[in-house]
């Protein structure tokens, strides 16, 4: 071929024919570039095609590492769910009413859950995997994408869960030496190794004493706290389990409705059209659900069922009723938002028998706790039924200052049970 060439130019030349040898010569130059340029994109394509093939062999093995982290974090949520559960069965059922006699599943129970208790626990995550990526050139590659955004979330998360787990840890070990102070050679095994011995009634007294003195209370109320951390490793399991399943699905980005389900935990508002206050059931993070009524008595009028909540207003029980969302952002330190982007909200919802009246609303900040809120009227049907309110009727609300996002109001004394799916602000 170079021959060819080298025989074309030769006879161009001896014929004088030089205009035409030069064109000849800037189109090989042509050919020449096109050939570099070639080249060079072959050799870029393979280059992206190596790093691309690498990028995803960090990613899953990231992915593998939190798989192996998704299930300790089940593992501690559930022990200390079991220390929550256990320490309030001990406080309803031996401290706070006296017991006239215990058998061996009553001290095995209590000795357990005792020293269960002063068993620290805590998570540790596998970062190995996420330190290679930071230090290699991949991780620009992630640069502006929704996994790069949950990547960084989840592990941000799991070192605020270390944090707190310390925190708590340390209190509890503290309160642990306080107690073994107390109590070291004086009854301290009556407690943590009470089935060892015969029952007597000193000694059931002094169990007792024990039980209910006030470094044993203090020691055992931190089990509250266990059962209100399991929040935490719900949203850290949350954002684990989406990156493996984006890793597996080799996606980069989220669909819209992950947008939506996602805003509260990424702490994303912005660029989201649609806010969900209620998913099939479920409130999402940084979103709190509870209930308010004309009586200071405590009572659960929210059920939580598979696929929706329940909300029941008793019969001749109450002058009126309220379930209200609240917002609960970065532990409860955010507790107002700004709505003025959205022009309704949108509810799924029936009651259980059909035509069950209630109101809605939303509050502000500074709204007063009496009532004189503006309100939007709804009758249900027995049916699943989309309801679409404008906000634009809740006159008396700041949208730019919401601490209420949305509150069922129930007046008078007839009862009435309503079944709630969804609820969206779009």
């Amino acid at each position: 071929m170079i021959k060819f060439f080298r025989r074309i130019r030769q006879k161009l030349l001896s014929e004088n024919r030089f205009s035409k040898y030069l064109i000849y010569a800037l189109g090989e130059i042509v050919l020449v570039v096109i050939g570099i340029l070639i080249a060079l994109q072959i050799n870029n394509w393979n280059e992206n095609r190596i790093q691309t093939k690498e990028l995803d062999g960090l990613l899953k093995s990231i992915s593998r590492a939190i798989q192996t982290d998704v299930k300790n974090l089940h593992l501690i949520k559930r022990g200390r769910e079991n220390i929550g559960q256990n320490v309030d069965s001990i406080f309803n059922g031996y401290i706070d009413n006296r017991p006239t006699a215990l058998n061996f599943n009553d001290y095995a129970f209590i000795g357990n859950t005792f020293g269960d208790l002063n068993t620290t626990i805590y998570y540790q995550p596998n970062t190995s995997s996420f330190e290679a990526l930071k230090n290699s050139i991949y991780l620009s590659k992630l640069q502006g994408t929704d996994i790069e955004i949950l990547l960084h979330t989840f592990y941000a998360t799991a070192n605020r869960i270390q944090k707190h787990e310390e925190e708590y840890n340390q209190m509890l070990r503290s309160d642990n030496q306080a107690w073994t102070n107390k109590f070291r050679n004086n009854g301290s095994d009556l407690l943590t190794g009470a089935w060892n011995y015969k029952e007597s009634q000193e000694k059931f007294n002094r169990f007792l004493e024990i039980l209910k003195d006030e470094y044993t209370t203090k020691l055992l109320a931190n089990g509250f706290e266990e059962e209100g951390m399991t929040n935490m490793y719900n949203e850290l399991i949350v954002l684990g389990e989406k990156f493996i399943e984006m890793v597996n699905n080799q996606q980069m980005n989220f669909d819209e409705q992950t947008k939506i389900d996602f805003s509260s935990i990424l702490n994303s508002y912005e660029g989201i059209d649609q806010l969900n206050l209620l998913v099939n059931g479920k409130v999402p993070s940084n979103f709190g659900f509870l209930y308010a009524q004309s009586s200071n008595e405590y009572y659960p009028g929210i059920e939580f069922k598979d696929d929706h909540v329940v909300l029941i207003y008793p019969e001749k029980k109450f002058a009126w009723g309220a379930p209200f969302f609240t917002i609960e952002a970065l532990n409860g330190r955010v507790t107002e938002m700004d709505f003025s982007k959205y022009k309704n909200v949108i509810l799924e919802m029936k009651g259980a028998k059909g035509g069950e009246e209630l109101e809605i609303t939303m509050k502000d900040k500074y709204d007063p706790p009496d009532g004189s809120e503006a309100r939007a009227s709804l009758t249900l049907t027995n049916d699943w039924k989309t309801y679409q309110v404008p906000i634009a009727e809740f006159k008396t609300a700041d949208m730019s200052i919401i601490q209420t996002p949305l509150a069922f109001v129930f007046v008078g004394e007839k009862g009435k049970t309503i079944h709630v799916k969804s609820i969206r602000f779009k």
